[in-house]
């Protein structure tokens, strides 16, 4: 069997064990993220595969002699270079912007001092827990998307809502002082009683804290009284067509915009293609959709989760390695979209579902 047939036959393999659609190209994105870095999670971040695919292919190189592990690292053996040699894989070459990182916005003056408010008061935020999911982004990573927002004339005099604030979006809102309204839905109370307690201190009158599981249809208030709208959802065809549609429920209508985020680590491109066309079925266009713009922080329970279980290699992460892109959506077409209960739905998790 030739090298063009063999990673062909891998995709094969690792799609039949994982339940994940993985094709050739897959594999080869893989081989090329180990030539740069020997690390699992960097290899994720690198290769953008879901952690499943990215464990299960080297479960099997290391089978059949082309991948070695050496102690915390994966590396190619010399049947494994030659390997890659055959393919023409080469090392990942990234070419990002070092000002921006990549991200197509800088925080320049005109948010200098209400970022280093927030930064102050990041310190104190409530940690990262497992019983909500939860995975907070570095402080420029949530001011940069207010600062990709603000560029795209989504925060200026706008009403904006936040469903779901484990990053502090509302917050960091609300200290720039820009936005008309925000209002902030939360299921922890630790979060609820952080955000209420500083926009207290800080005389923030424009933002509005409420407790609210968003799994529980919408408050009729909320309904279409929004501009813009923020979110984070679970990576599940049906939980971001269900959490988005809250957002989108939210909005005036037409010219409405919307964030989210979304990963490769958890969806792979063919689920992407089907998350994206549940955004055209409710009537969003895509306008953004910038790579590796959410930065998130290690979080505390990374042994209590499925990717440590799969992991090869049981070294806990020292870089951060959990990135999405992020999403701007417009309303083009007003459909209406479900506000139904969502308490005993289970639509959280997939294959390719490892955070968990």
């Amino acid at each position: 069997m030739n090298a063009r047939s063999k990673t062909k036959a891998y995709a094969e393999e690792v799609a039949l064990n994982t339940k994940i659609e993985v094709r050739k190209r897959d594999v080869e994105r893989i081989l090329s993220a180990i030539m740069n870095n020997s690390n699992f999670w960097k290899i994720v971040q690198l290769s953008e595969e879901p952690v499943p695919v990215v464990a299960e292919l080297i479960k099997i190189m290391e089978r059949d002699g082309f991948v070695a592990i050496e102690g915390d690292q994966i590396k190619f053996t010399d049947d494994g270079k030659a390997l890659c040699k055959d393919e023409g894989i080469e090392p990942l070459h990234i070419h990002s912007c070092p000002t921006c990182s990549g991200r197509t916005v800088i925080l320049d003056e005109s948010l200098k001092e209400p970022y280093d408010k927030f930064l102050e008061l990041h310190v104190e935020r409530p940690e990262a827990i497992r019983q909500y999911d939860q995975a907070y982004v570095t402080p420029e990573t949530t001011f940069s998307r207010i600062a990709l927002a603000d560029s795209r004339g989504d925060i200026r005099n706008k009403d904006v809502i936040v469903l779901g604030d484990d990053d502090m979006v509302a917050l960091a809102l609300a200290i720039t002082r820009l936005p008309r309204r925000i209002v902030m839905l939360e299921i922890d109370e630790r979060i609820v009683d952080f955000q209420r307690r500083k926009a207290k201190e800080l005389g923030l009158s424009n933002l509005e804290v409420r407790r609210h599981d968003l799994r529980k249809p919408l408050p009729e208030d909320l309904l279409g009284q929004f501009d813009v709208f923020f979110c984070d959802p679970p990576e599940t065809v049906a939980a971001l067509a269900a959490f988005v549609g809250r957002g989108v429920a939210t909005l005036r209508g037409m010219g409405g915009a919307g964030y989210f985020g979304l990963t490769s680590s958890e969806s792979s491109f063919a689920k992407w293609r089907r998350l994206e066309q549940v955004l055209l079925d409710k009537g969003l266009v895509i306008t953004d959709i910038i790579r590796n713009f959410n930065e998130y922080v290690n979080w505390g329970y990374a042994e209590e989760m499925l990717a440590w279980k799969l992991a090869p290699v049981k070294v806990k992460p020292t870089e951060n390695w959990y990135y999405s892109s992020i999403f701007r959506v417009e309303v083009v077409n007003e459909i209406p979209v479900s506000n139904e209960d969502l308490t005993d739905s289970d639509i959280y998790n997939d294959a390719e579902s490892s955070t968990v």
